[in-house]
């Protein structure tokens, strides 16, 4: 079973956090870690890195492609090879989160159909993705 970690700027990730706990109850693989007001980028790295050495069947959520968190954790990942199990994805809607957890939680993911499972669940979740305007969209 994969562990997941939901990471991001302040209160980002225990509102993620607090809206899994609502849509699928208590989940003790669900993990955060927030880049805090007053902690430096080396704390957080630390952190972050003990947490990636610890659990080596990983999804990690970022809140912003390109934001702090995600290149920290991409680094992280790219330098150190922990594990192919582990997996960053970024910049991530809720619908997301969701599909994700409850495809790596609730069903097997056999090894290496990982990468193709988070790709497909991608796109089905762009298709949930819409707007409504009274200026003439939906």
């Amino acid at each position: 079973m994969y562990q997941i970690l939901v990471t991001g700027h302040g209160g980002f990730p225990s509102g993620v956090q607090s809206a899994l706990r609502y849509l699928m109850g208590d989940n003790p693989n669900l993990s955060i870690l927030a880049l805090s007001e007053g902690m430096t980028h080396e704390q957080y790295e630390a952190e972050l890195t003990e947490f990636l050495k610890n659990h080596p069947r990983l999804l990690v959520f970022a809140d912003l492609t390109g934001g702090a968190p995600h290149q920290i954790a991409a680094r992280i990942l790219l330098e150190n090879h922990f594990s192919p199990e582990q997996f960053l994805i970024s910049g991530m809607p809720i619908s997301v989160v969701t599909e994700l957890t409850m495809k790596f939680q609730f069903q097997e993911v056999p090894k290496g159909e990982a990468p193709a499972v988070i790709q497909q669940t991608l796109a089905e979740c762009k298709d949930m993705i819409h707007y409504l305007s009274l200026a003439g969209g939906v």
